[in-house]
């Protein structure tokens, strides 16, 4: 019984002492956030501002409670888009992702670990949650694998080949405006630094930030990117269009895969 005891609480302890490396590695990864906030708060850069969302289009309840019925309803309108014009089809792209898709999953839990592929059931890490909600307006890849990649091969990944704008600013005043000088209107994926992704949803020369978020609140949310605590701590990003991207939106429309870019 004592040799038993013993064993237990070795294992125990490896367990512990696992756990507290894949904490430590994690949060190591971030920069150095909390100051940042801090000291942005102090600038009173990321006072909340009060949005009218409609302005902007912007839906933050889904138009039908089923989940199941949203997800056919998308697979259904896809099948029709093949005889549009292209300009019509990334339009269509970003408002059945945008608009039918993302607002189930508004409210549902950040954790690290999570990969659930139900909204408000379980809880989504913010690579499971932009490889989720992709799969499932329709795009053929593995959102197990691109979940696990960091931004970068994310980022690479979903360009398909496509360029990709990546830059690095002195500070988030910096950062907003270069990338409204670099994009327009329409949706795309978002890497930041080597430990977060997300969306960057563009419109009327406004950024806002689509992600599952880390920090307060810790769910999924959209955020003026201005004014994300989130977004406003990183300084290098990788961002991939997509409702604009005619290589990614003919994969999107004839079901090819996204072959997921990992490290060698």
């Amino acid at each position: 019984m004592k040799k038993a005891a013993i064993l237990f609480s070795l294992v125990t302890l490896a367990i512990v002492v696992a756990y507290l490396i894949l904490v430590n590695k994690f949060w190591t990864s971030k920069p150095a956030f909390y100051a940042k906030v801090v000291a942005k708060e102090a600038e009173g850069l990321l006072e909340n501002d009060t949005i009218n969302w409609a302005d902007f289009g912007i839906k933050l309840k889904p138009q039908r409670s089923n989940y199941t019925q949203t997800c056919s309803k998308v697979k259904a309108i896809k099948k029709s888009l093949n005889s549009m014009e292209f300009n019509e089809i990334g339009m269509q792209f970003e408002q059945l992702l945008v608009d039918e898709i993302i607002p189930h999953w508004y409210g549902t839990t950040w954790s690290f670990d999570g990969h659930t592929d139900q909204p408000q059931q379980g809880e989504i890490a913010c690579g499971y949650f932009v490889s989720t909600t992709l799969q499932q307006v329709g795009l053929n890849v593995n959102r197990f694998q691109l979940a696990q990649q960091k931004p970068e091969n994310e980022a690479k990944s979903l360009a398909v080949g496509t360029k990709i704008i990546e830059m690095e600013g002195a500070n988030s005043a910096e950062n907003i405006a270069q990338i409204k000088s670099k994009t327009s209107d329409g949706i795309y994926f978002v890497g930041l630094g080597q430990s977060h992704v997300g969306y960057l949803l563009k419109r009327k020369n406004e950024l806002f930030f689509i992600h599952s978020s880390y920090f307060t609140p810790g769910t999924v949310t959209v955020e003026l990117a201005s004014k994300s605590p989130v977004f406003c701590a990183y300084s290098h990003y990788y961002i991939v269009e997509l409702s604009n991207n005619k290589v990614f939106l003919k994969r999107w429309l004839n079901n090819k895969k996204i072959e997921v870019i990992k490290d060698k």
